[in-house]
């Protein structure tokens, strides 16, 4: 078994996570970047590979591409032609890609509200116009407003979608995701649908899709862009996969990227080549640990008054709602009180705060602690 009990200091590392608060006794729940190893078979591979000594430019080879399609018919069961690969340096350049690639100039986007940031500044970076559908939430659960996406489909060339959702954590059913296609195909918008927290499904009776493999007729409206990064903790080896069916659609995204993309390291093509050929209990070791910590943060959240969270299917992002708290700003109120989070504002969810809890146990009820004690000071109902 994989083994994520043991603490790893990254507190004198280069870690983009932890040194935005070095010196100061916050505790950095923010980016979505694991505070675990990367598994020994993706380590072995990586100091094979750097054996060799020599780390030019480097492209895909056929070993990698016939591990990519075995890997989507293994865990999807999903069919791809190694013709509809395209190897990107991840999945934010190609959701920017695929802007440029689909419609015109003053198209529109459709975005469905709160998500990961990088989202809300593609349509502007490909002179798009961007349609924000917010996602329905009741206090238990978010949805997605199929009767606004209809309507505001009429006036878009292009769909975002995150599947698994980030931030919300929804990992969306094969129902949802028909009928959001279906609307898409009605009204000739393609959806670019960024899935790169596929393997961090949470619970049992739940799995990830992919859109594109539900039918050939979506798959072939459809950009996938997946990677093995978030998965195996390896995001700072740069390496994604766009997945286009539709021969026209792929010609158009290999057009964008002239110019605009970099080369991937040949570290990152060997660190993707270690994960497609993953047959150990990595992901359902990583997932039981995952589990635990979302249960005991869901169990805080729902003893503690004045903040609320929806049920975090997959990912391992949640996202609190602190807007009883009624404090100007959640996610400064909460780092003044030891707490490091993602602040919803740049999701488009002002009022809630996002808390990564892939993290030693340890750290994350210290953090549980904090966070408790945090509510507790804002006095609710005196």
């Amino acid at each position: 078994m994989a083994d994520f009990s043991t603490r790893i200091d990254r507190t004198s590392s280069d870690s983009t996570k932890w040194n935005k608060y070095r010196d100061r006794d916050v505790i950095p729940f923010w980016v979505a970047d694991m505070d675990f190893t990367a598994p020994d078979f993706v380590l072995e591979a990586l100091h094979e590979r750097i054996d060799h000594g020599v780390l030019g430019y480097a492209e895909a080879q056929p070993a990698l591409v016939d591990a990519a399609c075995a890997w989507f018919w293994q865990r999807f069961n999903w069919k791809v032609d190694p013709d509809w690969l395209i190897w990107i340096p991840g999945v934010v350049p190609g959701l920017n890609i695929a802007s440029r690639a689909i419609g015109s100039e003053d198209d529109a986007l459709i975005i469905m509200t709160p998500v990961y940031p990088p989202f809300l500044s593609v349509p502007e970076n490909s002179n798009k116009q961007l349609l924000s559908s917010p996602l329905i939430y009741d206090g238990k659960k978010w949805s997605i407003d199929f009767a606004d996406i209809e309507d505001k489909a009429r006036l878009a060339s292009g769909l975002l979608l995150s599947n698994p959702q980030n931030p919300t954590g929804r990992v969306y059913s094969e129902n949802e995701l028909s009928k959001l296609a279906e609307i898409c195909i009605a009204n000739d918008v393609i959806v670019v649908s960024d899935e790169i927290h596929w393997g961090i499904v949470l619970d049992e009776n739940r799995s990830h899709i992919p859109i594109a493999s539900i039918s050939e007729e979506i798959s072939l409206t459809t950009i996938t862009l997946i990677a093995s990064t978030k998965t195996y903790n390896v995001a700072g080896l740069n390496c994604a996969l766009g997945v286009i069916p539709d021969p026209s659609l792929r010609e158009r995204f290999v057009d964008a990227t002239t110019g605009f993309v970099s080369h991937i390291s040949p570290l990152a093509y060997t660190a993707a080549l270690a994960t497609f050929l993953d047959r150990s209990s990595w992901i359902k070791d990583l997932v039981a640990y995952l589990r635990v910590n979302r249960d005991l943060l869901e169990r805080c959240v729902d003893e503690t008054p004045g903040i609320a969270m929806a049920h975090v299917e997959g990912t391992y992002l949640g996202w609190i709602d602190a807007r009883s708290l009624q404090v100007d700003d959640p996610a400064t109120f909460f780092e003044n009180h030891g707490l490091g989070f993602s602040n919803g504002f740049d999701f488009n969810g002002e009022g809630f705060v996002r808390f990564n809890f892939a993290c030693h146990r340890d750290l994350l009820l210290e953090g549980i602690e904090r966070l408790k004690r945090a509510v507790s000071s804002c006095n609710l109902g005196s």
